[in-house]
């Protein structure tokens, strides 16, 4: 293939079968970039050239009669373009009405979607079937929708069917004159993969859109083809083999965590840093391999790209696993949803641990879990509150668990020990004090303590339920004795205690005070006095920690004494629960 700037047309014309290489992402274009693509067609001037930006081809010779190129650079583009045209000339053959329109869009179908029996583009082997089957052809394919590109894959399709469908004919016509007559592209089309490598290493890093994952990918390449004496052909295709498992594997994390916050704490975890370069951390693997090259130092730079790269992919597997994980302490660190600090010890520790069961990573979640808990839900520290360290201790540590389960415990008497821990629990206002799904997340676990050793026992009550956004069944906190009860007609009037400025600074929003609830249950109850809730609602609940509220009435009424009493029990429950080994 020719290099320089060619007509689009030109570029799908002929037998070409466009590849996508395994070592490239998956699809990647959601709702923002498709519809800055269809914005750009319908404000680009007719009869004026429009370009579409800079591929890289690889040429992988012939195929039988067809020729195979690899898509080095660009493949979101012409994936999206593809797609596009498919649905275009479907909509215009819906609209055609004489035997030259028809011929018209067989020629066009035949350039961007399907050479006869050979459709144009091949995407990643997991996605192709499904790309040709349910995005190119009219079949419905949501049922069938197995990974995350095939999801947006399948986005893609419905965005264009929905902003095509209402078009006239000449709307659309102008559309496909646009793309198919005045869409211009700049291809560089080579033969070797080194080449390949250099020319995008050069053409687009310097570009925007790329992720720090993709430029530590591309800077990577490029290097071992500069630092190799001999052929690079071997180290380009595993540095390309576990970038390819990479993208994979973060497939599968259907966007919990950015691949970039990723590759920020593998560097934290292996890489070497003393104060803060973790925050450009891509830019010194840069300075480093750089400095090695400079200085002649071409073996050991290989070696280290190596090892950087089978390193790399060995944590995307870790994140995965720690994802999927069942560990208790883990599933409650994901709860408690303040994680930036942990991962690279999380991801260090279990890299490192060879117990059976990962019996040291999971004390290593548990006291990350109390320190979560302790120092940033109750004593609501700030967020930066041990960063340094934790990270540092992530950076250091080398296997030996006794020192780090040591230091941890250390820290987090530091920073909350068992007397703040307390008096925090103790706050007078500690409804407005703390986030409510963190108080969510005690009465989970205090409701479920009673289940396991309260007569009678019963299941534990999941994360599932804890989580659930569902609006009858979320979670809330509820006071028991609220602060502006609806006046009901009762045997007596005094069973609340008046909410005056004593009780309401003492008493109203402190933990005593206060319970677990779904929201529908909570807005049937909402403002009715204690009596009503507990003989016409509580002891019917389905919370342990709801029907227990009997046991502290004071002479039948709920009182201040009930509080204090229900209070000193949820703080013993807490010391314990979240207590120090070396304390217990």
């Amino acid at each position: 293939m020719d290099n320089g700037e060619k007509k689009l047309s030109s570029l799908f014309d002929g037998r070409t079968i466009f590849n996508i290489p395994e070592y490239q992402r998956a699809y990647a274009w959601s709702e923002v970039q498709l519809r800055e693509f269809l914005d750009d067609l319908n404000n680009q001037k007719l009869n004026r050239s429009y370009f579409l930006g800079t591929v890289l081809f690889e040429e992988k010779g012939l195929e039988g009669n067809y020729e195979i190129i690899d898509i080095v650079d660009g493949q979101q583009r012409l994936t999206t373009i593809i797609i596009f045209m498919s649905h275009l000339i479907t909509r215009l053959r819906e609209l055609s009405s004489t035997d030259e329109e028809e011929e018209n869009l067989d020629l066009l179908y035949e350039t961007y979607v399907k050479h006869r029996k050979q459709y144009k583009l091949r995407a990643l082997e997991e996605d192709n079937d499904f790309f040709h089957s349910y995005i190119l052809e009219s079949k419905d394919g949501e049922s069938f929708i197995r990974t995350p590109s095939q999801r947006r894959l399948y986005e893609a399709k419905a965005f264009f069917s929905k902003n095509l469908e209402n078009l006239s004919k000449d709307q659309l016509n102008v559309l496909k004159s646009k793309v198919d007559e005045f869409s211009r592209v700049l291809v560089y089309s080579v033969k070797d993969t080194a080449e390949a490598t250099l020319i995008f290493e050069t053409t687009n890093d310097r570009g925007k859109g790329l992720t720090n994952l993709e430029k530590i990918k591309s800077f990577l390449m490029y290097k071992s083809y500069i630092a190799s004496d001999e052929s690079p052909e071997r180290l380009l295709k595993t540095i390309r083999t576990r970038f390819s498992d990479i993208y994979k594997e973060y497939e599968q994390f259907n966007g919990k965590i950015e691949e970039d916050s990723i590759l920020q704490y593998h560097f934290i975890c292996h890489e070497r840093w003393s104060s803060k370069e973790y925050q450009q951390h891509v830019q010194e693997t840069k300075n480093y391999v750089n400095n090695l090259i400079t200085t002649g130092n071409n073996t050991e730079a290989l070696k280290y790209i190596g090892e950087y790269t089978h390193q790399l992919k060995e944590t995307f597997y870790t994140v995965h696993e720690i994802f999927q994980s069942n560990s208790r302490y883990v599933r409650e660190l994901f709860i408690l949803n303040r994680l930036g600090n942990f991962w690279p010890l999380l991801i260090k520790s279990y890299k490192l641990d060879q117990t059976e069961g990962k019996v040291n990573f999971e004390k290593i979640a548990k006291l990350l879990s109390i320190y979560s808990f302790r120092v940033y839900a109750i004593k609501q520290s700030r967020g930066n509150t041990g960063q340094s360290k934790l990270l540092n201790l992530a950076n250091d540590f080398n296997g030996n668990f006794d020192d780090l389960f040591f230091t941890l415990e250390s820290l987090i008497k530091e920073y909350c020990n068992e007397k703040s821990f307390k008096e925090n629990l103790l706050h007078p206002d500690l409804y407005n004090w703390i986030n409510k799904k963190d108080l969510n997340y005690f009465f989970w676990k205090y409701e479920n303590y009673l289940r396991k050793n309260i007569q009678p026992k019963t299941s534990s009550m999941s994360e599932a339920e804890l989580t659930n956004n569902n609006s009858k069944l979320k979670l809330s906190i509820e006071h028991i004795a609220c602060q502006n009860p609806r006046k009901l007609i009762v045997n007596q009037t005094d069973i609340l205690p008046e909410i005056d400025e004593e009780f309401k600074e003492k008493y109203l929003h402190s933990l005593g005070n206060l319970t677990i609830d779904p929201i529908s249950a909570n807005s049937s109850k909402n403002n009715l006095d204690f009596e009503s809730k507990n003989n016409g609602y509580f002891l019917k609940a389905p919370f342990k920690t709801q029907n227990e509220l009997e046991d502290y009435l004071d002479n039948n009424k709920w009182t201040a004494n009930s509080i204090i009493d229900r209070q000193v029990k949820l703080i013993n429950f807490a010391l314990e629960e979240w207590a120090l080994e070396s304390s217990k």
